[in-house]
């Protein structure tokens, strides 16, 4: 039996049955009731009261709330503990984000990178433009990584000659120079232009891949920055490198728990089960009355009694 702190005067009043502390036992009347009746017992005393009625409160989900305590934390705890890892899962879809997310503190760094890793790319991608761009990824990015960029047949080649449009001349010549020779150093930036879009596919994509890794970074960044759609053309293991790396750990949760519930509720399904029972212990007391009440009716009348 679930020792619970049970409001003992608001159930007496409400069966009009005056609890007594001292009492064991029940009367000779009580007992020619039967299995009709249920003795509810708590350190503050217990009454005797009528089953069917008793079944019939325990679908009052606000009148239960009031009963069994459930604004204490620690009477919720107390209950949540004697359920089953499937039925807890049942109460992790009803916690907010910010309450899922305190269940995210229990994860390692590398935990925490898996779980965001393995998030859809568009979730993922939200979560990185919170703190940073892609300036902030490049870094951790390597050239092979930067190399499969420019091989997507997603990039669009007036993106690129629109990003080289808006390069400074100085480093437009430099990269122009070190690809096509000494001729091109002192020709004008449209000529430059009129030499990337002249290219035929084969040769554009050598051009590409033939940029120094520094001229990569920033063709990427300033590619992305003119279509952001572009991130998502990137895997989630580089995404998520400078969340990861630039952040705390408790901004890293802060960051995470902008995600709706959807995502998170999986993520703190996978915390063992008295690490799950914590996080649900968060749950609205009123929600977790009616989920008693509609699911958990035997649970109740265990709680309140051995009848």
């Amino acid at each position: 039996m679930i020792d619970l702190s049970i409001d003992m005067s608001y159930l007496s009043r409400f069966f009009g049955v005056i609890p007594t502390v001292s009492q064991v036992g029940i009367s000779d009347a009580q007992r020619a009731q039967g299995d009709e009746a249920i003795t509810i017992k708590t350190k503050d005393g217990q009454i005797t009261v009528n089953k069917e009625i008793l079944q019939k409160l325990i679908q009052d989900p606000e009148k239960m709330a009031k009963i069994l305590k459930l604004a204490d934390p620690e009477n919720r705890y107390l209950i949540i503990r004697e359920l089953n890892e499937e039925d807890l899962s049942k109460l992790i879809p009803f916690l907010n984000s910010q309450q899922l997310a305190i269940g995210l503190q229990f994860f390692t760094l590398d935990g925490l990178s898996n779980l965001m890793t393995a998030l859809p790319r568009e979730e993922l991608v939200n979560l990185l433009l919170i703190h940073f761009t892609m300036d902030d990824v490049v870094p951790f990015m390597q050239e092979n990584e930067m190399d499969r960029f420019f091989e997507n047949p997603n990039l669009d080649k007036n993106d690129v000659l629109e990003y080289f449009q808006g390069l400074e001349y100085q480093k437009f010549q430099a990269l122009m120079v070190n690809q096509f020779g000494p001729e091109y150093k002192n020709k004008t930036s449209k000529e430059y232009l009129e030499k990337i879009n002249s290219m035929e596919n084969k040769e554009y994509k050598r051009f590409l891949s033939n940029m120094r890794q520094h001229e990569k970074g920033e063709a990427i960044s300033g590619l992305c920055a003119i279509n952001p759609d572009y991130y998502l053309e990137f895997e989630n293991s580089i995404l998520v490198r400078p969340i990861i790396n630039k952040l705390e750990t408790s901004d890293i949760i802060k960051t995470m728990s902008n995600l709706d519930p959807e995502f998170l509720v999986p993520m703190i399904n996978e915390l063992p089960k008295d690490l799950m029972q914590i996080v649900a212990t968060q749950i609205d007391p009123t929600e977790f009355s009616k989920i008693l009440s509609s699911e958990f009716p035997e649970l109740i009348v265990e709680m309140l009694g051995n009848g």
